[in-house]
């Protein structure tokens, strides 16, 4: 433990601008308004398959970041005093491991995976290294959270790969499991972030497996179609996310079903809306 005091007060100690600007541009990139942004856009316009069964391999890694994190129960560096947090608003949720490297973990490995390009495993590594690094420099976490996120992030990337075929099929099996667990998350005493998750993943399940069987969208259009699927999308995400937050009381269901109502619009409502409305060229 004194080991890793000492590695973080000495990144403390070194912060500076122009590197903690970019420190947070890094940890931003591993949010997960951006990496959901990018997921979106390949589903919408690029290639549905693919970017299902990138989504199954993130979602599944940042099921198992959650539950680690409600069983270790670690608390943040900044809460026991060793160093002085930047951003931690963003900082929620137990410690170990950090959610931040292991999403950016599980996206890059995933993508590794599924295009097994040499430009992506370099690219991939590079910023797997740094969102590691961005989350010490920044305060939220402890080197082991970092390594513990690395570990877990390949691990869970690798068992997913397994649980789903190429074409990232999604079958009945998919949405009856997450079911049950969005029905046991209404039931247990759990971190936010673990509930919320399980919510996405039943609407993502659920949204795809509607999207497969009743509507067939097709990705690639015309420029322009594109970017009005994109500024529409995106626009009833927030609407979904935002409104809904303030309409609904403050309590799990709400959130849980706000979060699960997200998903089936980009996976279900969205693709539905690009079909019915928009011209689309066979």
């Amino acid at each position: 433990m004194q080991t890793q005091i000492q590695i973080l007060q000495f990144l403390e100690s070194i912060r500076v601008e122009p590197i903690t600007s970019l420190m947070i541009v890094i940890t931003m990139m591993a949010e997960t308004l951006f990496l959901s942004i990018i997921t979106m856009i390949l589903y919408w316009c690029v290639d549905k398959e693919r970017s299902k069964r990138l989504s199954f391999m993130i979602f599944f890694s940042t099921g198992v970041n959650g539950i680690v994190k409600n069983i270790i129960k670690m608390s943040r560096p900044f809460q026991v005093g060793v160093v002085s947090p930047i951003r931690a608003h963003t900082a929620t949720g137990y410690s170990f491991p950090s959610g931040h490297t292991q999403a950016t973990t599980s996206f890059w490995v995933s993508s590794m995976i599924i295009l097994r390009k040499k430009p992506v495993v370099i690219l991939g590594s590079i910023f797997i290294a740094l969102t590691g690094i961005s989350r010490m420099y920044l305060g939220v976490h402890w080197p082991m959270d970092v390594v513990g996120a690395l570990v877990f992030g390949i691990a869970s990337v690798l068992v997913a790969n397994s649980l789903i075929d190429e074409k990232g099929k999604i079958t009945r099996w998919n949405v009856i499991g997450s079911s049950i667990a969005f029905i046991i998350m209404l039931i247990l005493d759990i971190d936010g972030d673990l509930y919320k998750t399980v919510a996405s993943i039943w609407g993502f399940a659920l949204g795809a497996f509607i999207e497969q069987e009743y509507i067939e969208f097709k990705p690639v259009q015309p420029r322009c179609i594109q970017i009005v699927k994109v500024v529409f999308g995106l626009v009833v995400v927030f609407v979904i996310q935002i409104g809904l937050k303030k309409m609904f009381p403050a309590y799990k269901v709400f959130h849980m079903i706000r979060y699960a109502l997200v998903m089936l619009w980009i996976t279900a409502g969205a693709p539905y809306c690009f079909k019915e409305f928009l011209k689309q060229e066979e």
